[in-house]
């Protein structure tokens, strides 16, 4: 087989893998609006990040090395990296979950709707690639703590961006009985 022929092949293949990722339906959580005000008491992982921080630190396992304990310090350093990235998974979940109570917050009342349609996306594509950086440098070993600070401050802010949104919807509803609709008022100018 020549070289172009390899490479013109090499290069269908990856380009037909490309299309299929590209047109694979997408995971969508379907929420009401319910799950949205129940997503939205909940309590964040985001409130764990000094825990995950802490454990991430090579203080503890550096003792273990000077004691002659290394294999124990290895074990314990892939164990704190694995809870570490299964964090990061639960984050990005949360995180996707938050999102779409803004999309369907957007629907229910548009004029206090957190943000646009554009403004989700460019937040959803910076937390996936913030995401993706923190995985290669837990993978390799390296210190994760400014990433893992940028991702807690950017959920932490949707999350607070979400509940103000709602709260002032939360008082449109309290102030509806003291104005009336129009359309109630011509409903009763009618009979």
């Amino acid at each position: 087989m020549s070289a172009p022929l390899f490479l013109f092949t090499s290069l269908a293949l990856i380009l037909l893998f490309l299309l299929v990722w590209a047109v694979r339906p997408p995971r969508k959580i379907f929420l009401s609006i319910d799950d949205v005000f129940e997503a939205l008491s909940e309590k964040r992982h985001y409130a764990r990040l000094p825990q995950i921080l802490q454990s991430l630190r090579h203080e503890d396992t550096d003792f273990l090395h000077t004691r002659g304990y290394d294999d124990l310090a290895s074990r314990l350093r892939r164990e704190r990296k694995r809870i570490a990235l299964q964090y990061l998974n639960y984050l990005q979940k949360e995180y996707q979950l938050l999102l779409e109570a803004s999309r369907i917050l957007a629907k229910i009342a548009p004029e206090v709707s957190p943000m646009d349609e554009l403004g989700r996306l460019r937040l959803n594509v910076r937390f996936v690639l913030c995401c993706r950086y923190l995985r290669c440098r837990l993978w390799f070993g390296l210190q994760p703590w400014e990433a893992f600070g940028i991702l807690s401050d950017m959920e932490g802010d949707l999350t607070l961006r979400l509940e103000m949104a709602t709260a002032r919807i939360g008082e449109r509803a309290a102030l509806a009985p003291e104005f009336p609709l129009p359309l109630e008022n011509r409903r009763r100018d009618s009979e």
